[in-house]
Protein backbone atom coordinates (compact mmCIF):
# COMPACT_ATOMS: atom_id res chain seq x y z
CA UNK A 1 0.00 0.00 0.00
CA UNK A 2 2.85 2.41 0.82
CA UNK A 3 4.39 1.72 -2.57
CA UNK A 4 1.12 2.57 -4.31
CA UNK A 5 0.87 5.92 -2.51
CA UNK A 6 4.54 6.71 -3.08
CA UNK A 7 4.03 6.46 -6.85
CA UNK A 8 0.48 7.77 -7.05
CA UNK A 9 0.92 11.00 -5.05
CA UNK A 10 3.83 12.40 -7.10
CA UNK A 11 1.95 11.60 -10.32
CA UNK A 12 -1.17 13.38 -9.13
CA UNK A 13 0.84 16.36 -7.93
CA UNK A 14 2.62 16.65 -11.28
CA UNK A 15 -0.70 16.45 -13.13
CA UNK A 16 -2.22 19.21 -11.01
CA UNK A 17 0.83 21.44 -11.46
CA UNK A 18 0.82 20.92 -15.21
CA UNK A 19 -2.88 21.75 -15.53
CA UNK A 20 -2.45 24.91 -13.45
CA UNK A 21 0.49 25.95 -15.60
CA UNK A 22 -1.64 25.65 -18.74
CA UNK A 23 -4.26 27.97 -17.29
CA UNK A 24 -1.66 30.43 -16.03
CA UNK A 25 -0.02 30.74 -19.45
CA UNK A 26 -3.13 32.23 -21.10
CA UNK A 27 -3.35 35.99 -20.86
CA UNK A 28 -6.74 37.11 -19.46
CA UNK A 29 -7.10 39.60 -22.32
CA UNK A 30 -7.00 36.77 -24.86
CA UNK A 31 -10.46 35.61 -23.75
CA UNK A 32 -11.82 39.15 -24.19
CA UNK A 33 -10.21 39.29 -27.65
CA UNK A 34 -12.00 36.09 -28.63
CA UNK A 35 -15.28 37.07 -26.95
CA UNK A 36 -15.43 40.40 -28.79
CA UNK A 37 -14.50 38.67 -32.06
CA UNK A 38 -11.96 41.41 -32.78
CA UNK A 39 -10.64 39.60 -35.84
CA UNK A 40 -14.01 40.05 -37.52
CA UNK A 41 -12.93 43.62 -38.24
CA UNK A 42 -9.16 43.29 -37.97
CA UNK A 43 -8.55 40.21 -40.14
CA UNK A 44 -8.21 42.19 -43.38
CA UNK A 45 -5.95 44.78 -41.72
CA UNK A 46 -4.14 43.15 -38.81
CA UNK A 47 -2.98 45.21 -35.89
CA UNK A 48 -0.53 47.93 -36.93
CA UNK A 49 1.84 49.32 -34.27
CA UNK A 50 2.15 52.53 -36.30
CA UNK A 51 -1.55 53.38 -35.94
CA UNK A 52 -1.61 53.20 -32.14
CA UNK A 53 1.94 54.30 -31.50
CA UNK A 54 1.82 54.38 -27.69
CA UNK A 55 0.27 52.51 -24.78
CA UNK A 56 -2.24 55.31 -23.97
CA UNK A 57 -3.35 55.46 -27.61
CA UNK A 58 -3.77 51.69 -27.71
CA UNK A 59 -5.98 51.70 -24.61
CA UNK A 60 -7.99 54.59 -26.09
CA UNK A 61 -8.43 52.68 -29.36
CA UNK A 62 -9.59 49.52 -27.56
CA UNK A 63 -12.03 51.66 -25.55
CA UNK A 64 -13.30 53.17 -28.82
CA UNK A 65 -14.02 49.68 -30.19
CA UNK A 66 -15.65 48.68 -26.90
CA UNK A 67 -17.95 51.72 -27.00
CA UNK A 68 -18.88 51.52 -30.68
CA UNK A 69 -19.40 47.77 -30.83
CA UNK A 70 -21.23 47.59 -27.50
CA UNK A 71 -19.07 44.76 -26.20
CA UNK A 72 -19.87 45.82 -22.64
CA UNK A 73 -16.36 45.45 -21.23
CA UNK A 74 -15.54 47.23 -18.01
CA UNK A 75 -12.53 49.56 -17.81
CA UNK A 76 -10.27 46.89 -16.29
CA UNK A 77 -11.31 44.41 -19.01
CA UNK A 78 -10.49 46.97 -21.71
CA UNK A 79 -7.04 47.36 -20.15
CA UNK A 80 -6.55 43.58 -20.05
CA UNK A 81 -7.50 43.34 -23.71
CA UNK A 82 -5.16 46.22 -24.56
CA UNK A 83 -2.40 44.54 -22.55
CA UNK A 84 -2.93 41.30 -24.48
CA UNK A 85 -2.76 43.17 -27.80
CA UNK A 86 0.32 45.03 -26.63
CA UNK A 87 2.07 41.81 -25.63
CA UNK A 88 1.17 40.04 -28.87
CA UNK A 89 1.41 42.79 -31.49
CA UNK A 90 2.33 46.30 -30.41
CA UNK A 91 5.16 46.01 -27.85
CA UNK A 92 4.71 49.59 -26.55
CA UNK A 93 6.38 50.55 -23.28
CA UNK A 94 3.92 51.34 -20.53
Amino acid sequence: MKKLFSTLIPSLTLGILMSNTAFASDHPGKAFHEQADCMKCHAAQPYDPNKSDSWPKLVKTVQFCNDNLNTGFFEDEVEQLADYLNNEYYKHPK
